[in-house]
């Protein structure tokens, strides 16, 4: 029997952009497939960027932030700025004017984070056997997704 006979059935991708169809079980043919993918992200990134600015210019130009572009197509633009704040300044700066710290309170909402030190705990953990077991129950390990550095070989 030959070797094309006894592979199951779906172990090729048809990648549309490229017109490849790659073997997925040839791990050579898959890091190329994934190359030539990882460089046409980049050059879509920055194709998608040039033709929203220039859709942007073409409705500045216009004064407008909505582009009728046929009778079945519009553009609408949003965005352009993002609003960043200095909370504490803010926070510090009502009360010095008299605002009462309940309504400053709910202007400037204090928010805590909790990040865990995972070096720190596996220290803990592997000098008390009471902290091994708090640490463990705290952890849960999520499925991500494979990640896969392709470099050429030096």
């Amino acid at each position: 029997m030959s070797a094309d006979l006894d592979r199951p059935p779906g172990r090729e991708l048809a990648i549309r952009a490229t017109g490849e169809i790659v073997d997925l079980d040839d791990p050579l043919a898959c890091a190329f497939a994934l190359v030539s993918i990882r460089d046409l992200e980049g050059e879509f990134r920055m194709l998608k960027l040039r033709l929203s600015e220039a859709i942007a210019e073409k409705a500045a130009l216009l004064g407008t932030k909505t582009l009728e572009l046929n009778a079945e197509w519009k553009a609408v633009l949003s965005g352009g700025t993002e609003v960043t704040w200095d909370a504490a300044r803010l926070e510090q700066d009502l009360l010095a004017a008299g605002m009462p710290p309940s309504r400053v309170a709910q202007i400037v909402e204090r928010v805590v984070t909790f990040k865990v030190n995972a070096v720190e705990a596996k220290r803990a953990a592997g000098a008390n056997p009471d902290y091994a077991f708090l640490v463990e129950a705290c952890r849960t390990e999520v499925e991500a997704p494979p990640r896969v550095s392709i470099r050429r070989a030096t």
